[in-house]
């Protein structure tokens, strides 16, 4: 090995081979990856390695980690892989929180209560 050149560890090597392959298209969005083990056995290297690896993929965006299912490569079009800001999760309860008070007035009239007009107070 040359020493100019820069190392990098085995479980980059494997992520960036990985990595490599989703770019190119040999590896579909949606598509499941093989399991640890059988990674481990094609890059002759550890499962710790391989799992290092993946982790690796998970954080950078290349993958999306499904617990007790697997590994499955990442749309790169599909923002659900980047977490939320605070700003999209307050949204996201305001209009939960505008639809439960929109559902309370239509079951209210529904079953002829009134809703909050009743003296009952709306939750």
């Amino acid at each position: 090995m040359d020493q100019g050149a820069p190392t990098s560890h085995p479980y980059q090597q494997v992520a960036a081979d990985i990595a490599s392959k989703i770019a190119s298209g040999a590896l579909k969005p949606g598509e499941r990856l093989k399991s640890v083990r059988t990674l481990a056995e094609e890059y002759g290297t550890t499962s710790a390695t391989v799992q290092r690896a993946l982790g690796l993929l998970d954080d950078e965006g290349w993958v999306n980690r499904v617990p007790n299912v697997g590994l499955f490569v990442r749309d790169p079009g599909d923002s659900a892989g980047s977490a939320p800001t605070m700003r999209d999760v307050m949204t996201a309860l305001d209009e939960v929180q505008q639809a439960v008070a929109d559902l309370r007035r239509r079951v209210a009239s529904l079953e002829g209560t009134g809703g909050p007009e009743d003296g009952r107070p709306d939750r």
